[in-house]
């Protein structure tokens, strides 16, 4: 008695795909090179910054805690860089090239597993069939087999299954 391999579902093996540590890894790399581009054309705007500052300020101790002693101050800065000689362009550049790299190493990644899986359902098709040669062979040898211990000529045929 053999039993064949349960059939694949439709679909199964892309969704699976999707769970490979290999692919996984690759897309998250990819995604942090996107993140580098994004954060490299930000460089374009300026720098805006928000300060503040607070406490208490007195001659003598006592006086330290009162109303008059207390200060603080609130203020903004707008920075922006007028030349830098092509440094954030060629940064942009740089960082779109490690994007470009790491897409193509994803879509590399993802047909390599592509691959295997289709590897791994042909051996199995291919499996199954030699099973099912094997287990015709096995019941053609036990009817020959059976005719012999039953002394029966070529040719005839057997009709009881033991």
């Amino acid at each position: 008695m053999v039993v064949a391999p349960p059939p694949i579902p439709i679909g199964v093996p892309s969704e699976l795909l999707e769970r490979r540590p290999d692919i996984a890894a690759a897309e998250r790399t990819m995604a942090e090179a996107n993140a580098a581009v994004g954060i490299a054309y930000a460089a374009y705007y300026p720098n805006l910054t928000l300060s503040a500052a607070g406490g208490f300020e007195s001659s003598s101790l006592s006086h330290w805690l009162s109303w008059p002693s207390r200060f603080f101050s609130v203020g903004a800065n707008l920075s922006e860089t007028i030349f830098d000689a092509g440094l954030r362009r060629a940064t942009v550049q740089q960082f779109v090239a490690t994007y470009n790299s790491n897409l193509a190493g994803y879509r590399q990644t993802v047909l390599a597993a592509f691959q295997q899986v289709e590897d791994a359902l042909a051996e199995v098709r291919i499996l199954s069939q030699e099973i099912q040669q094997e287990q015709q062979a096995v019941n053609f040898a036990q009817t020959i087999s059976r005719s012999k211990r039953l002394g029966m000529k070529p040719g005839s045929i057997l009709t009881s299954t033991c």
